[in-house]
């Protein structure tokens, strides 16, 4: 009754929100008009400007995933509140994937103007304050589990960020965009679509090659080992602590492998990070408890089949796993409900495949090669060689849940075992398709987790002696940092400034 007063104040808040919003969508949005300058302004802003481009582009991503999410009356579970971000994120990057590649299809003068009308609606749209949750509720909230970190956990956090600035690896001195298309996709695995999405993205830049690579080059890094690393802490939640998540990602970022393979080997940028992106997804549907979802695990199978074509059979058969096994719990209806709902990405999915030449055929599979990769992440890594007492621990986790030396401790013996199927389902994959699921990055994260397992079971031993859980974290944090490499980051880094 107290909003319906005449002095409420509710048209004030609703003015605040609107002009708040208008100035700063607008600010963003006018960074490609400054960037056109180039030729006049500091190299350093140059790159500050085209992360602040990047980053609008990805808050529009999240905010178009919310708005679906409110149009489809979509209501999930989540175990952690990161979930929801990255849902949202991939969501609207699938569904903005599609729109642009509509807007390809029409000239590139009418293509141009709809790019622009596109954003001008969108952002009059979003800042209209005529819907009570979006005032309320801002994109920090959803970020409310980093509200209750400690001193170690914040400092930690802090790390990652600088670690992750200083590790932008350095640009290719190409100018003609075939060329950085072949140097990004040297398997020639990406569908003509997903090129579509990223030309059509930075569509300002058309007209300035160096722009143009530098958007794309740091798109690479930026956006896609972003979504990579915060996808990686939320699929660590489920199996350890908010803290040893932290630190996983920490000891991922600061593997000197992490920087030596976006260096040596670009495409794996995109193409060695789908696996866990893939995994997430699945235990996320599990945990949904929604068939709504089935949408998002559709728009999900068509962006992965625009980045490779032969992932489309592996997410597939996940897609059966998902219906016959993970989902048998449910009703009948449930799962035909969740099928009904991935249509029509699977649709998507299937003209992408279809138009695609040699979709699956093998270009990379794994060989022995594997092996010794996995030896130079350990070696090249301390903090790894956890992973060697880890593996037992998972297999005993998956396979024994009445074991009496593990019923001390806490864990989920489900998800123990349906991580091993689909990782299995994965290795198989790698000697028929391509091996970027087990291999570089997919082969780290994988590694992460296991040397973290033993961290889990050692601190549920001591979850009453906090001072010497934080001494042995700090203790760890140190291990990772030491062995960083910092400094060749740092000069890997300021290359970036000779090819701009």
């Amino acid at each position: 009754m107290i909003t319906l007063e005449k002095n409420s104040g509710l048209i004030l808040l609703k003015s605040k929100f609107f002009i708040y919003r208008m100035v700063s969508y607008f600010l963003f949005l006018l960074c490609p008009v400054w960037l056109q300058k180039y030729y006049s302004i500091n190299k350093v802003y140059v790159l500050i400007l085209m992360i602040l481009y990047m980053g609008f582009m990805v808050g529009q991503w999240f905010l178009l995933g919310k708005e679906i999410d409110h149009r489809f009356k979509i209501y999930f579970r989540v175990n952690s509140s990161i979930d929801r971000v990255v849902y949202r994120l991939v969501l609207g990057m699938g569904v903005m994937a599609f729109y642009f590649n509509l807007l390809s299809l029409i000239p590139s003068k009418w293509a141009l103007n709809c790019f622009w009308i596109t954003w001008i609606i969108l952002g009059l749209y979003y800042s209209w304050p005529n819907r009570g949750k979006i005032i309320q509720e801002g994109m920090s909230s959803n970020f409310g589990e980093f509200k209750f970190l400690d001193s170690f956990e914040k400092t930690l956090v802090f790390l990652i960020v600088i670690l992750f600035f200083v590790s932008i690896p350095e640009l290719p001195k190409l100018n003609n965009l075939n060329a950085v298309k072949l140097y990004f996709d040297s398997f020639d695995r990406f569908h003509v679509q997903y090129w579509n999405f990223l030309t059509t993205l930075y569509f300002p830049f058309m007209k300035h090659p160096n722009l143009l690579k530098l958007a794309i080059g740091l798109h690479f890094y930026i956006i896609n080992m972003g979504i990579f690393l915060i996808t990686l802490y939320a699929f660590l939640r489920f199996f350890v602590s908010r803290r040893l998540s932290l630190l996983g990602v920490f000891a991922l970022i600061s593997s000197w492998s992490f920087s030596k393979t976006m260096v040596f080997s670009p495409h794996n940028c995109t193409q060695g990070t789908l696996s866990l992106l893939i995994i997430w997804s699945a235990f996320f549907i599990i945990k949904s408890s929604t068939y709504r979802s089935g949408l998002f695990w559709g728009i999900l199978i068509y962006f992965v089949s625009i980045v490779n074509a032969g992932y489309f059979l592996v997410t597939l058969a996940l897609t059966f796993l998902l219906y016959s096994l993970f989902l048998q719990e449910r009703t009948l209806w449930f799962r035909r409900q969740f099928l009904k709902y991935c249509t029509f990405g699977i649709g998507l999915s299937l003209i992408v495949v279809i138009t695609k030449e040699q979709s699956f055929e093998p270009y990379n599979t794994i060989t022995w090669e594997y092996v010794r990769e996995i030896i130079g992440y350990i070696y090249q890594k301390a903090f790894y060689w956890l992973a060697i007492i880890g593996v037992p621990i998972f297999i005993l986790g998956a396979l024994f849940s009445s074991n009496s030396k593990l019923a001390f401790f806490k864990f989920n013996r489900e998800r123990y075992y349906r991580l091993g199927l689909i990782y299995l389902l994965f290795f198989v994959s790698s000697f028929i398709l391509d091996s970027f699921l087990v291999q570089s990055f997919g082969a780290l994260w994988i590694i992460c987790l296991f040397s973290l397992i033993p961290l889990e079971f050692l601190f549920q031993s001591m979850s009453r002696i906090r001072s010497k859980r934080n001494m042995i974290y700090l203790v760890y944090i140190l291990i990772c940092l030491l062995d960083s490499h910092f400094e060749g980051r740092i000069k890997i880094f300021l290359k970036i400034f000779d090819t701009i």
